[in-house]
């Protein structure tokens, strides 16, 4: 890999394995004088640069925490042992919401799609405009209200915009982005060999648009029921193979491996373990991504990550062909589609197979449902709390949804479902309040009373 991508990685692996009093993890050398930025160098070397920025948002610190809060993993030592019971502070990101912007994030893409307009690539700039709206609607998600409007507009203090304005720009964002990746023509040359995962692929880079559209219309349907009918029009034309799942791309050397094989093997060994409530469903339900997910001991208890998901190669999944189908199956059965559900959770099932087998090496045999009435939404909720392991959209769904039901590890307890901003980012902007001043949910995300099966919900009402 060339030198500016691996500059970017020793930048964001010193973020990725931080939590809390542990921002320290990786010191010294490169990883103390910030060169995760590169300051010269092709649009295209860039581009490669801000990749692994999106990675680090998507599969460390925050989605180590929401998994834990999800009941997929456990946190049994030190700050994850706070984490387990909901404690966690403006240091819980790790200075990740700082990555929005500096570092490979909304600074380094912007610069990109400023030198692809003067050089006449509007592949390129689609193809930056997706990873910057990818970027700034997780920060949405996450934090609610955010910094973009004026960003980078050397305003002093610019303000947070209202998170549904934030998602709103992003689906206009992505509609221009789609719409610059049809261009053709002699300058239209895109990333090249610098798109770490499609390879320059035009058709794939559509696909995972319009997947994350139908992603952010579903974070915004407990507010905008329309939002259902959205998602499911931009599903249908999302990724529909495993082919075209967008992965974060690891080589395995020193500077570029896999972050839960970072943090799991590398620094934190026996901090996180197998949650027993997804075990338990995985076991109750004999489904083989017990053995795709958890190493098992002679007694069939999961007892760590499998050795597939904590190889130091292993390309982790962050928006996938399985995603799209079951954002489909959700949104067509919530508009009165059930056929179409029902036929695309089991499109679901057929590529979790697939999955399955390539990781395992083995047939899995997770073969088709036949669910019908509010058993079949059970079933598609099920299936995509199941599929979205290790990735912070189980976590979003459950916000939206109460679901799967969860019982909080502290009695009178709500489960977390905003991040705190960032100190460093309260410090510099007196627009960010302070910790006890910020709201408990996101204006996305009313809490729910009850699920969608008429059961109280036990997470989000004290």
């Amino acid at each position: 890999m060339n030198t500016a991508k691996r500059f970017a990685l020793l930048g964001v692996l010193a973020m990725a394995g931080t939590i809390g009093a542990c921002n320290n993890f990786l010191t010294g050398g490169e990883l103390s004088t910030d060169p995760n930025r590169p300051t010269s160098g092709t649009p295209q070397s860039r581009f490669e640069a801000t990749q692994p920025s999106l990675w680090a948002l998507l599969s460390s610190d925050l989605a180590r925490v929401t998994s834990v809060w999800m009941q997929q993993l456990e946190g049994i030592n030190f700050q994850y042992t706070s984490v387990n019971i909901y404690v966690h502070d403006e240091s819980t990101t790790g200075g990740l919401q700082a990555g929005l912007y500096t570092g490979g994030g909304l600074v380094d893409l912007r610069e990109v799609e400023s030198e692809s307009v003067a050089s006449g690539d509007s592949l390129l700039l689609g193809q930056a405009q997706i990873v910057e709206a990818f970027m700034i609607g997780t920060g949405a998600d996450l934090f609610g209200d955010l910094v973009y409007s004026q960003a980078l507009t050397n305003t002093p203090n610019p303000t947070l915009d209202n998170q549904l304005d934030v998602y709103d720009a992003v689906q206009t964002l992505l509609t221009t982005g789609i719409g610059n990746l049809t261009a053709t023509g002699p300058t239209n040359f895109g990333a090249g060999t610098s798109d770490l995962v499609y390879g320059n692929s035009r058709a794939k880079w559509t696909a995972l648009a319009h997947t994350l559209k139908a992603r952010f219309f579903l974070h915004t349907a407990e507010v905008r029921p329309a939002a259902y009918a959205q998602a499911l029009a931009e599903a249908q034309l999302g990724i529909t193979s495993t082919t075209g799942d967008y992965k974060a791309i690891w080589s395995g050397s020193l500077a570029e491996q896999n972050f839960w094989f970072q943090f799991f093997v590398n620094q934190r060994a026996g901090y996180i373990v197998p949650g027993p409530f997804f075990v338990n469903l995985l076991k109750t339900n004999s489904d083989p991504r017990l053995t795709e997910y958890f190493a098992v001991d002679g007694a069939n208890n999961a007892v760590d990550l499998s050795a597939t998901r904590l190889d130091p190669t292993f390309s982790q999944p962050l928006v996938t062909a399985q995603e799209n189908s079951l954002i489909w199956a959700e949104s067509a059965y919530r508009t009165g589609s059930t056929g179409p559900a029902l036929s695309e959770l089991n499109i679901a099932r057929a590529q979790a197979d697939t999955v399955c087998s390539a990781e395992t090496g083995s047939s899995c045999g997770i073969g088709p449902e036949a669910a019908a009435g509010s058993a079949l939404l059970k079933a598609i909720l099920t299936e995509k709390y199941i599929a979205e392991f290790q990735n912070i959209e189980a976590w979003n769904d459950y916000k939206r949804t109460c679901f799967p039901n969860l019982t909080p590890t502290v009695a009178g307890l709500i489960i977390p479902a905003r991040f705190f901003y960032d100190t460093s980012e309260r410090q510099t902007d007196t627009n960010i309040p302070v910790p006890g001043a910020q709201p408990t949910r996101n204006a996305n995300d009313p809490a729910n009373a009850f699920d969608d099966f008429g059961v109280a919900c036990k997470g989000q009402t004290p």
